[in-house]
């Protein structure tokens, strides 16, 4: 059996990127890998600001537990007993750490949002979406979200 990797990127999913990967999976017979990543960046600003503040930041495994905790719930709203899912908890960065964990679970498809940005905005802030697709060695089904 295959895997895809669907990547969570926040705490409420994209339902349309969620129903693309159930169907692929149902249609394919792959498990889901449910990714949910959180920014090391965030981690780190919200460490340095607890710290100064003198309190007690989450270390990495429990950020990282309960992320995995989100991606279960995730997969129990959205696949129930339907598919075949794992739910993954990570620190990291998008591309190079969705990239890592895509080949370390021999992960055949991935799923992503990306953001809907001008071509300026690209420019400026990047395209993690982008990077994603031109990296991946297999792939990539990307929903566009507008840029708040």
């Amino acid at each position: 059996m295959g895997t895809i990797l669907v990547v969570l990127d926040s705490a409420n999913p994209n339902e349309q990127l969620l129903s693309a990967a159930k169907t692929y999976a149902t249609g394919t017979d792959t498990e889901v890998l449910l990714c949910r990543i959180v920014d090391r960046d965030q981690y780190e600003d919200e460490v340095l600001t607890k710290a100064e503040a003198r309190e007690r930041a989450d270390s990495i495994d429990e950020i990282e537990s309960e992320a995995e905790a989100e991606a279960a719930e995730i997969g129990v709203e959205y696949f129930g007993d339907e598919i075949s899912y794992t739910p993954l908890g990570v620190i990291g960065k998008i591309p190079d750490d969705v990239l890592d964990v895509a080949e370390e679970w021999d992960s055949e498809h991935l799923f992503a949002t990306g953001k809907n940005r001008s071509p300026t905005g690209k420019m400026i802030f990047g395209d993690q979406a982008q990077k994603l697709a031109l990296n991946f060695e297999g792939p990539v089904t990307i929903l566009t979200v507008s840029d708040e």
